[in-house]
């Protein structure tokens, strides 16, 4: 297992192309600087939450290569490290630096405890602090205020997976013809006022043109059958049993139909309302009162350069980075962001992060009003 785990890891240094340490020469006095206390401080403690992070395993031992800085990393979901966390923090225990993942942990359970310290002035590697290489020359955040957790990567949202003997794209050319009696019944969907549906049911709620009616209609109208396990409910539209599938659906349509089933886990053209970008669990957040507060700053420096989110692309094949200049052609055109297009952001409208508790309750009684638990 080593073996095959180091091959990867070789692999993936060689298609991205990797540095060697970092050298003085190539560095301004500040990252010197940094970089010295990082070393002092001897490691740094990261956690991996989400899908995208999950994957990036095999890059993490790069940063202690390039800066001689041990790195220890864990994984798991959101909701119970965030309560574990917030636990030791009660009884004055403090283990963690840095949390990539989901941002709705975080703006749940994290920021109203004080738990996040402002990014922004932690940012200090010219290669990152240089806005013409990000998408729309700034940096995006997830939260109200716009200091705590950092979006680094973005991807078109993909709420609608389909049967391809059912279906054809050109019949959905809208979220309203989801809405046409023609479908009544023969959709499966994850119930979307759950909390791990709110990234895609908030931007929709949000936006102005489809909005709370069209969850009402959705709901009372369209007779949907939902699942708790979105893998059943993909594998429903994969076999036929519905023709299409909604609301989180998607990652495990697009498994399906690389084995082999006429299942499609995207509508490829833009629907009318447009199309919103989502940052998912590509968010990059700093502890308060890190126990390696020096270390925390150099590895979030590291995880926005060029080279580090050219390797993200590359290695977790999932999503985009919001760097613009680094090369996307190697991911499936689905999570390829277009610098043309005119994308809702939905994780950028200061509503969705002062409003989501709300709505997502408007949602829930939406579901049970409708006749849905």
């Amino acid at each position: 297992m080593r073996k095959v785990f180091c091959g990867w890891l070789v692999a993936v240094a060689t298609l991205v192309g990797w540095g060697g340490p970092a050298t003085a020469a190539d560095l301004t006095p500040q990252m010197q600087e940094l970089i010295r206390a990082a070393k002092a401080e001897g490691q740094v403690e990261v956690l991996l939450s989400g899908q995208v992070p999950l994957k990036l395993r095999p890059v993490m031992p790069e940063f202690e290569k390039k800066y001689g800085v041990r790195i220890n990393f864990q994984t798991g979901g959101g909701d119970q490290n965030g309560l574990r966390i917030l636990a030791e923090r009660r009884v004055g225990r403090y283990t963690l630096d840095v949390w990539l993942g989901g941002a709705n942990t975080a703006l749940a359970q994290l920021l109203p405890n004080n738990a996040l310290v402002p990014i922004n002035d932690l940012l200090i590697d010219p290669d990152v602090t240089d806005l013409s290489k990000w998408y729309r020359g700034r940096y995006f955040y997830v939260d109200a205020s716009e200091r705590f957790i950092l979006a680094f990567g973005a991807q078109p949202q993909q709420t609608i997976s389909f049967n391809t003997n059912m279906v054809k794209e050109t019949d959905i050319m809208s979220f309203h013809d989801l809405l046409d009696p023609k479908w009544k019944g023969k959709m499966v969907s994850w119930n979307p006022s759950l909390e791990g549906a709110a990234a895609t049911s908030v931007g929709m709620y949000l936006n102005p043109k489809i909005g709370e009616e069209w969850f009402v209609r959705w709901a009372r109208e369209m007779n949907v059958t939902l699942v708790d396990d979105v893998r059943q409910g993909a594998e429903w539209v994969a076999l036929g049993r519905f023709p299409l599938g909604i609301f989180g659906i998607a990652t495990q349509a697009e498994k399906l139909r690389e084995e082999g089933f006429p299942i499609q886990g995207y509508i490829a053209h833009p629907l009318a309302e447009g199309q919103m970008l989502t940052s998912s669990a590509t968010n990059i957040m700093v502890m308060d009162r890190a126990p390696h507060p020096k270390a925390a700053q150099l590895f979030l420096n590291w995880v926005m350069t060029r080279e580090v989110q050219q390797a993200i692309i590359k290695t977790s094949g999932l999503t985009d980075s919001l760097r613009i200049d680094v090369d996307n052609s190697m991911i499936p055109a689905q999570y390829r962001k277009d610098p043309n297009a005119d994308y809702y952001i939905a994780f950028a409208n200061p509503r969705y992060q002062t409003e989501q508790t709300e709505i997502m309750a408007r949602l829930r009684k939406i579901m049970i009003d409708a006749g849905y638990k």
